[in-house]
């Protein structure tokens, strides 16, 4: 009966956690094994096996164990829409004290192609890019903004990851900038609105950059451009009851609209129109502005009118740069008048081809 008492099974695991590394979506089911050995003096059964959810399986001896005998336990993972990273446990019951052991797996999941499209649709070799632009919207001049972009490693080898692009006001940089496979970085962007160049819509592009830590690799170095856009604005909350009744006032002789009439196709046309201040205090036009690719120059002959004073606004049209026969171009006066610091004026027309 002492004998008796004394013949026990004893499991021991030489791995109880597993790390099946990086894998691609597409490649499916991966297997590893994890070993067990009966280290007591007598059968080891191993009773039943429980996996915590339906993407993971388990397969084990149904035979009895005998002492000093190893056996496997197979646990395979489907990575079939589970994209990213995952740790998933399983429970083994035996005849032994104790009778449960969990086992646990973990991994990473490299997406499919569809679904880093849909995810990541910025491309620079191995180095997928949430968006290909950082939108800030509208900065009051003086005051500054953090955003960023996400940035995913997905290939099976470690990134290196840079960022350039020399502007005064724009403070870019990629944290980490060594990324392991699958894992996600971030390129945040710090604008610094007192030093932009221009007042109004600004953009500014960057150009983000990877390669691979080692070679040979089976990731690929590329490069991607990300444009940073702001529209820097004034701000006139801080003016006194004095100052706003002595602050400039804007004027355009020519209402909403500067008209054309109609051009031909192969000569360039020109008008001009007159910006006058009929407030106190000086009117500093700051940007005169029409969006780029419509074949629009525009130039004021002065940038600061003192009081009754006017400017000259030059506009010249290239007709043979504009799709269709309609000319309907916006442009904005960007000004310190604290009441209308941007005045649209619309430039129209038929051109004659």
């Amino acid at each position: 009966m002492a004998m008796t008492a004394a013949a026990q099974p004893e499991a021991t695991w030489l791995e109880r956690q597993h790390d099946m590394g990086v894998f691609m979506e597409q490649d499916g089911k991966v297997t590893c094994q994890m070993r067990v050995v009966n280290t007591g003096n007598s059968p080891l059964i191993i009773v039943k096996a429980q996996a915590g959810c339906g993407c993971t399986a388990v397969t084990y001896p149904e035979t009895p164990i005998e002492p000093g005998d190893t056996a496997a336990v197979g646990i395979t993972y489907n990575p079939s829409g589970r994209p990213g990273q995952f740790s998933k446990q399983v429970l083994i019951f035996t005849n032994t004290t104790p009778k449960r052991t969990v086992l646990e797996i973990t991994g990473n999941v490299i997406p499919t192609a569809a679904t880093l499209d849909n995810q990541y649709p910025l491309q620079a070799g191995s180095l997928r890019i949430s968006q290909s632009s950082i939108p800030f919207g509208e900065l009051v001049k003086g005051k500054n903004k953090t955003l960023y972009l996400s940035t995913y490693n997905a290939s099976t080898d470690t990134l290196l990851v840079s960022v350039h692009g020399d502007h005064a006001h724009i403070n870019p940089a990629v944290v980490p900038d060594t990324l392991p496979p699958a894992r996600v970085a971030a390129l945040t962007v710090h604008y610094l609105t007192g030093k932009a160049p221009l007042w109004g819509f600004n953009v500014d592009t960057l150009t983000l950059s990877c390669r691979p830590l080692r070679q040979p690799s089976s990731a690929t170095a590329g490069t991607a451009q990300v444009n940073v856009m702001a529209q820097v604005i004034e701000s006139f909350d801080n003016l006194t009851e004095k100052q706003r009744q002595d602050a400039p006032i804007l004027s355009v002789d020519c209402g909403d609209r500067l008209d054309f009439e109609t051009i031909m196709a192969a000569t360039p046309a020109t008008r001009t129109f007159t910006i006058t201040n009929k407030g106190k205090d000086p009117l500093i036009i700051r940007r005169l502005w029409v969006p780029e690719g419509e074949g629009i120059t525009v130039k004021a002959d002065k940038l600061e009118l003192k009081r009754g004073k006017k400017a000259t606004v030059t506009v010249t049209v290239d007709p043979a740069r504009q799709q269709g026969n309609m000319l309907n171009v916006p442009l904005t006066v960007m000004t310190n008048d604290p009441e209308t610091p941007r005045a649209t004026v619309r430039i129209v027309g038929i051109i004659n081809k």
